[in-house]
């Protein structure tokens, strides 16, 4: 369970850094609220902050193994409005397997290696 957190928690920290930051290549602010606009997504500004704080928070959460339940539960949602929205014409697969990943991050915990499992002792 440790592999699969870890491995989400690279990349969502990577993308809402993107988001955000414009690091690791992403386009930054401006051009993330550009795209939710062509998108049709409301309140464009809004939403992307909302999913940039989740990706790159979320992100932050896996990699250190806290709060990975809670994580899981926003960046599930964040996987299932990218399906419906940037994916449905195609390339459904990947945030339909990030989602199935959270899925069972939320059912089996952030496993062994955590700081969740850490300071639950």
């Amino acid at each position: 369970m440790s592999l699969v957190r870890l491995v989400l928690g690279m990349i969502f920290f990577r993308e809402g850094a993107m988001k955000f930051f414009g690091w690791f290549g992403g386009g930054g602010w401006a051009s993330t609220c550009a795209y939710f606009a062509k998108l049709g997504i409301p309140f464009p500004e809004f939403n992307a902050w909302l999913v940039a704080a989740t990706e790159f928070f979320g992100g932050t959460c896996f990699l250190l193994g806290l709060g990975s339940r809670l994580a899981a539960v926003g960046v599930g949602i964040t996987m299932i409005v990218a399906i419906f929205s940037a994916h449905l014409q195609g390339g459904w697969g990947y945030p339909l397997l990030i989602l199935a990943s959270c899925i069972l991050l939320i059912q089996a915990g952030s496993g062994r290696f955590s700081l969740d499992r850490l300071l639950s002792r």
